[in-house]
């Protein structure tokens, strides 16, 4: 069973964020202050269970060792300016802690920055799982081929057509254009040529109105599985063909008026 104290993963995290909390320097630790706070943290913990908690507690017999052994004379030199690891004399007590304080501050950041980049890397590049089911997929019959987004983004740019503000003024007048009057017209296109261009039909357009009542005019008809909607490569020009039901009399396509 392992403990795990708020957010300090074992004994020699909780000790370098007291380390570094207060500002100390790590090759010169001040044993006494070092261990008064790690003691005094452990109290604050209710009902500390010694058997999880073993590994705390022999870091605190560790530190109360280390704070021994710098009592005697002979250890008691100058321990001053240490910035570095070959700094501190094989005699002092500390340095064995050090060398266990430094080796998990650079597994920690390493592990950090394994987890980043993991992250990032979840982020930017897709599973594979699509490709599982690819054969599936590739067999299957639905009447929009491609990227359904080109389409909106086509639609998008061809209303910028009608957008332009430096147009003269015109009178505005009602106009009845129905979903099922586009639809027929789609359908009888296609019954003179094999193949339509999508674009075709937009630019035909002399209105937002007209322009969205033919696109929802193709919806309908590929929802009924009477055209498909494709698109070869990227940027090439979007096509509408013959969907499995076209010649399909049994299905009644809903007359939708369109009031926009």
């Amino acid at each position: 069973m392992h403990l795990r104290l708020e957010n300090f993963d074992g004994p020699l995290d909780l000790l370098l964020h007291l380390i570094k909390a207060q500002e100390l320097n790590i090759f010169n630790i001040p044993i006494a202050i070092i261990t008064e706070q790690y003691l005094s943290f452990l109290k604050q913990v209710p009902e500390l269970d010694f058997h999880s908690a073993g590994e705390y507690l022999a870091m605190a017999a560790q530190l109360i060792e280390i704070k021994a052994h710098l009592l005697l004379p002979v250890l008691q030199k100058s321990t001053e300016n240490l910035e570095s690891l070959e700094q501190i004399s094989e005699e002092d007590p500390r340095r064995l802690l050090v060398e266990q304080l430094l080796e998990f501050e650079a597994l920690k950041k390493a592990s950090e920055i394994l987890e980043s980049m993991g992250t990032v890397a979840g982020n930017i590049y897709p599973t594979a799982e699509y490709k599982r089911r690819e054969d599936e997929f590739s067999n299957f019959e639905h009447p929009i081929k491609g990227n359904p987004f080109d389409l909106i983004i086509s639609l998008e740019r061809v209303l910028l057509k009608f957008s332009n503000t430096s147009r003269p003024k015109v009178i505005v007048k009602a106009q009845k254009i129905t979903i099922q009057q586009k639809m027929e017209i789609v359908k009888k296109r296609l019954e003179e040529v094999q193949i339509i261009l999508l674009q075709d039909f937009l630019m035909e357009c002399i209105s937002r109105y007209e322009l969205i009542v033919v696109i929802m005019a193709v919806l309908e008809l590929c929802k009924a599985n009477q055209v498909n909607i494709r698109q070869d490569n990227l940027f090439s020009p979007i096509e509408l063909t013959k969907g499995e039901k076209f010649y399909d009399e049994s299905i009644i396509l809903q007359d939708i008026e369109a009031t926009l």
